[in-house]
């Protein structure tokens, strides 16, 4: 999993983005399209994407419902040059952690960084390594005890520190002879165990 997605298609915006995340340690992918970002959001998870919603070839806001419906990213700031207020509710009432007008004095760079920040802390010294979660379950579980996994609407809980339903099966060091599996499930994005584990 990385830090940030950023979806812009202006060069400069861009550009700076990368460098000011980049230079704070954070994994960063830039995209300049929503076919690209489509494509990274196949392969990669991320902690937050940062999303202009005047693309070239699809809206921001296609890509934005994209997002919330695939779980693939924890969080989205919306980074526009449009000050509607009318857009700004719509989207933070639709999920989005914020809605930053371009220009706007929260869109300079150390109040742009303080906020992600806030919103997915420090960029993350270690990487969370393991089997995904789905694919461990349709491979080693009986689907009767899959449901021990999931919340009452067959979904994955959200994960206590950060709110990502994104997991993996992260195995201990001990010696692993099925069917006895020695291990725990833990969110893919920060870490943080999930209950119930898997031993």
């Amino acid at each position: 999993m990385k830090d940030i997605l950023i979806v812009e298609d202006a060069a400069k915006d861009r550009e700076r983005l990368v460098k000011l995340f980049s230079t704070e340690g954070y994994t960063v992918v830039s995209c300049e399209s929503v076919g690209q970002a489509e494509k990274s959001l196949e392969h990669e998870r991320f902690r937050l994407a940062v999303l202009d919603i005047g693309l070239s070839d699809k809206s921001g806001s296609y890509l934005f419902n994209t997002i919330k419906n695939t779980d693939k990213v924890a969080y989205i700031i919306i980074f526009t040059g449009n000050p509607s207020m009318h857009l700004k509710q719509r989207f933070l009432d639709e999920g989005a952690a914020d809605y930053i007008v371009k220009a706007s004095p929260q869109s300079q760079s150390d109040q742009l960084l303080a906020r992600v920040k806030d919103i997915i802390g420090a960029a993350r010294s270690q990487t969370v390594s393991g089997i995904d979660l789905d694919y461990f379950l349709g491979q080693y579980v009986q689907e009767t005890s899959r449901k021990l996994f999931l919340d009452m609407d067959n979904s994955y809980p959200q994960c206590q520190s950060c709110g990502s339903k994104q997991y993996v099966v992260s195995f201990s060091q001990k010696p692993q002879v099925p069917p006895e599996i020695h291990g725990s499930v833990v969110c893919g994005n920060c870490g943080t165990p999930m209950d119930p584990e898997v031993e």
